[in-house]
């Protein structure tokens, strides 16, 4: 396996999802586009909104916490969509393949800075921004419909591995299968599914606001 900035451990292939294709439904924007189909129980768990005191890193914090007792210590698969912004490409420069950049500014008030001032003030932001992007592993991806991702094996806690990013897994699962979470790119909300006694779990646990779904239902998107 192949480590990346301390945070996880890579897979060396995508042999752990391979279960989920055949039990997805069509790819769009149904809830089984990306949790598979065949649980007892699905349950919505609406992000946070601007104006809420939890983030988006706290609140896996809390679906973490609430899986728990439906896990022990078995291992937990991760996936992690390949586009993601902050991931750069294997062996180059992230300063050159990554999707984002630092950004400086001056005080209107002030003297605009010369070429030298600014092109000494962006190198000192990429030395704080480039320790925080991600390399991609050189491994096979796990190959959805119209969607690839990064795989590692952890635990639990690994859920919240990029919260610097306000990143949660896009997808993860325990070794048993016996629940999955998925958020799909932009969506407003994560969807689990689970057994009944696991959503019931979920539904009543005031830090998620969940409410029950179906595998029909559409998922529900930003604006």
């Amino acid at each position: 396996m192949t480590t990346t900035a301390d945070r996880v451990t890579w897979d060396d292939d995508a042999s752990a999802g391979a279960w989920i294709a055949p039990r997805l439904g069509e790819f769009g924007p149904r809830v089984d586009g990306t949790v598979p189909r065949g649980y007892a129980a699905y349950a919505c768990v609406p992000h946070p909104g601007w104006d809420d005191d939890v983030t988006l890193a706290t609140q896996t914090d809390a679906l973490a916490a609430a899986l728990a007792p439906f896990t022990g210590d078995q291992p937990v698969h991760l996936a992690l969509w390949t586009g993601h912004a902050f991931l750069y490409d294997h062996g180059t420069d992230p300063r050159a393949s990554s999707g984002v950049a630092p950004l400086v500014g001056w005080p209107e008030d002030e003297q605009r800075p010369t070429p030298e001032e600014i092109e000494r003030a962006v190198a000192e932001a990429w030395e704080q921004l480039a320790p925080t992007l991600v390399e991609r592993p050189a491994a096979p991806m796990l190959l959805l419909p119209h969607r690839e991702y990064h795989l590692w094996t952890g635990t639990l806690a690994d859920a919240g591995a990029f919260r610097d990013h306000e990143q949660p897994p896009n997808l993860w699962w325990p070794e048993d299968r016996s629940w999955f979470v998925g958020t799909e790119i932009d969506a407003a909300a994560t969807y689990v599914g689970g057994s009944d006694a696991l959503v019931e779990a979920l539904c009543t646990d005031p830090a998620l606001r969940a409410s029950r779904a179906a595998p029909s239902d559409r998922m529900l998107f930003e604006d």
